[in-house]
C-alpha cells in the first residue's frame, strides 16, 4: 500500500502572532517498495512532510494514509509505537537521535523499547553497526565525541536496528566524504532491493536522485507542484528550468550534446550509452 496525503496542511505555532503554514494542501501518494526522493529548497518544507509519515507531526487539516493507519486531524493516532517501529526516520541533524552514554547502547535503545531482550538488542545493534561500517572499537565511545559523519553513521544504525518496513532520511549522507556518501547510498539501495523497504529520501544531491531513486516529489513553499519518476523528471526541461538545483553532471552533458545538435536518446544514463552515439553522429554534426 502506498503512503497517501489527503489535503494535509500543517501549522506551526497555531493561534499565535508566530503561526506559520509549513504544509499547505498536500495531496500526493509515495510508492510502497520503492526509493522515492523528496526535493525542494531550504524551508520548502521537505522536512515537515516527512514528520508526518511516523506522527510526529499531526495534520493541521486533512490525513495520511501510512500501512494501513489513517493519521487524521485532530485524532490522536492509535497504536503510535507501532507505526514508528514500522517506519524509521533518521533526522537531518543526527544529535537529535544520539543521547546513550555509549554508541552501542544508544543503538540497542530501539530494540530494547520494542520489546527485546537486552541480549537480542546488543546483537541487533552490532549488526546494524557493522552494516553502516563502525566497528567494535566504537562500541564504548560517546557519541558526542565521534566526527558529525560518524554520528549519522550511528544515528542511521539506529534506525536499522528496528528493522522498519519503511526507511525515512533526511538528508542522511550529509558530512559524509564522496566514498561514505556512495556506501550509505548503495546501502539504502540494497535494503529496498533484498529487503524490500521502502525508502523516503530528502535530499538536496541530484546526483542520488538520478542515480539511486527511483521517484520524486517536488515541494515548494508548502505544496507539492511535481510528482513523477526520476526518468520523466529529468526530461522535464520546463520544470528543472524553474528550480534552482544543480542537476546531474549527465544531464548537463546531454543538454550540450543537443546544442550542438546531437540527437541523445532521453534514457541514457550513462557515458557508456552516450558516447557510442556521438560516435554514430559526429560525421553529420557540424559546429
Amino acid at each position: 500500500m502506498s503512503i497517501t496525503f489527503k489535503n494535509v496542511s500543517y501549522e506551526y505555532a497555531p493561534n499565535t502572532p508566530f503561526a506559520y503554514g509549513a504544509l499547505k494542501d498536500v495531496n500526493v501518494s509515495i510508492t510502497s517498495h520503492k526509493v522515492t526522493a523528496i526535493i525542494g529548497a531550504t524551508g520548502s518544507g521537505k522536512s515537515t512532510l516527512v514528520q508526518h509519515l511516523n506522527a510526529l507531526l499531526l495534520p493541521t487539516v486533512g490525513e495520511v494514509e501510512v500501512l494501513d493507519r489513517v493519521i487524521k486531524a485532530n485524532e490522536k493516532p492509535k497504536k503510535l509505537k507501532e507505526l514508528r517501529k514500522n517506519v524509521g526516520l533518521v533526522f537531518q541533524f543526527p544529535e537529535y537521535q544520539l543521547f546513550e552514554e555509549t554508541v552501542l547502547k544508544d543503538v540497542a535503545f530501539g530494540p530494547l523499547n520494542f520489546g527485546l531482550s537486552k541480549e537480542e538488542a546488543i546483537e541487533k545493534a552490532k549488526i546494524a553497526l557493522d552494516i553502516v561500517g563502525l566497528s567494535e572499537e566504537y562500541y564504548e565511545k560517546s557519541p558526542l565525541d565521534m566526527s558529525g559523519g560518524q554520528k549519522r553513521r550511528a544515528a542511521i544504525a539506529g534506525i536499522l536496528a528496528i528493522d522498519p518496513d519503511v526507511l525515512v532520511l533526511d538528508e542522511p549522507t550529509a558530512g559524509l566524504d564522496p566514498q561514505g556518501s556512495h556506501a550509505m547510498m548503495e546501502l539504502f539501495i540494497q535494503l529496498n532491493k533484498m529487503k524490500n523497504k521502502t525508502i523516503c529520501l530528502v535530499t538536496h544531491d541530484m546526483e542520488h536522485v538520478f542515480n539511486y531513486c527511483e521517484n520524486v516529489v517536488v515541494i515548494d513553499k508548502g505544496q507539492v507542484i511535481y510528482s513523477d519518476s526520476v526518468e520523466n523528471f529529468f526530461n522535464n526541461e520546463e520544470m528543472l528550468n524553474s528550480l534552482t538545483i544543480e542537476l546531474p553532471k549527465v544531464i548537463q552533458f546531454k543538454r550540450l550534446l543537443r546544442k550542438k545538435g546531437f540527437t541523445i536518446d532521453h534514457t541514457s544514463k550513462t557515458l557508456e550509452e552516450i558516447i557510442p552515439q556521438v560516435v554514430a553522429q559526429r560525421g553529420d554534426v557540424h559546429e
